[in-house]
């Protein structure tokens, strides 16, 4: 069967080559005609059937960049959002915060008197003594952050056996036994949230509100032989007042805390009585955002975790 078709094959060639030579006016011998011949490969298809339906390409995803901080309207800080458990919901805290300063000058034997600002006030004997202390409870009713109430109690007295004052030649003056005492009460409501560092568990800072109402007692006298002479005064007061500190538990339960105030806002009324005759009243409101040295306290909490969590 192939031998017929390759000779069919060949017989068509030649007379194919036969008439282009006749057209071209070159005669064609069989040797030539045999040698131009061009012998083409075959190509098999599958059936219809057996063909596979080429899928379209599917079309590349666009890009996704991150939104630029600084144009996104949405962007978070992640302020608030820490992971890190402190101090779980439903724990019970409380403590107590005190503070304690004295302060002695030129109460030695043979004094002659201790010398102040540049020596404007010299010949001074006075002592200062100022303690304060402050119970406080708070539950927490979510985690890291707690409600509480706390107590403040302080007390300062003041007493100058001599000062003089000298501001030149001309104006000078001095002051003896005189005497100051003041107590003081207030009740806050605080509202605290933990910030763990790092992650940590051991150390956090901590940011606390307070709304506080108190009250005040105060009197300045002298004495002059056997008479006194002296003011007496009633003080209300009230506050808004933002403290930070930073505290660290030195066992599971008990933790070690300092804490400064920074911001406030406060109100007070004072009514004063001199010699038991005379009557006068002021009125003062304020805000401040500085640090208080004399605010600085320092003290301990103790924890009672929930069952959960013990």
């Amino acid at each position: 069967m192939r031998k017929a078709i390759l000779t069919i094959l060949l017989v068509v060639s030649d007379a194919l080559l036969l008439s282009a030579g006749s057209l071209s006016g070159r005669a064609c011998t069989e040797q030539t005609c045999r040698d131009t011949i061009r012998i083409a490969d075959t190509v098999w298809m599958a059936p219809p059937a057996a063909r596979q339906a080429v899928r379209p390409a599917e079309p590349k995803p666009e890009a996704v960049y991150p939104a630029d901080p600084v144009l996104d309207d949405t962007f978070d800080r992640g302020i608030g959002k820490a992971t890190a458990l402190f101090v779980p919901k439903g724990t019970l805290a409380f403590g107590l915060t005190a503070s304690y300063s004295s302060y002695d000058f030129g109460n030695a034997a043979d004094d002659v008197g201790y010398k102040m600002l540049f020596s404007l006030l010299n010949g001074l004997n006075a002592s200062m003594t100022s303690f304060g202390v402050a119970p406080h409870v708070s539950y927490f009713f979510a985690d890291n952050t707690s409600v509480g109430l706390r107590f403040d109690y302080g007390k300062s007295d003041m007493g100058i056996g001599n000062a003089n004052l000298s501001l030149g030649d001309a104006m000078s003056f001095g002051v003896q036994d005189m005497y100051y005492l003041q107590q003081s009460y207030s009740g806050s409501l605080t509202l605290r949230h933990y910030m763990s560092i790092a992650d940590s568990r051991r150390f956090a800072i901590f940011v606390e509100g307070r709304g506080t109402l108190g009250y005040a007692q105060s009197k300045t006298y002298r004495l002059e032989g056997n008479d006194k002479f002296g003011t007496y005064q009633d003080i209300d007061k009230a506050s808004l007042s933002l403290v930070p500190g930073i505290v660290c538990f030195v066992m599971d339960n008990a933790a070690f805390e300092v804490s400064v105030g920074v911001l406030g806002f406060d109100y007070q009324k004072v009514r004063q009585v001199t010699n038991q005759v005379e009557v006068s009243e002021m009125k003062s409101s304020g805000a401040n955002f500085k640090v208080n040295l004399l605010s600085i306290n320092f003290g301990m909490s103790f924890y009672i975790y929930p069952k959960r969590n013990r």
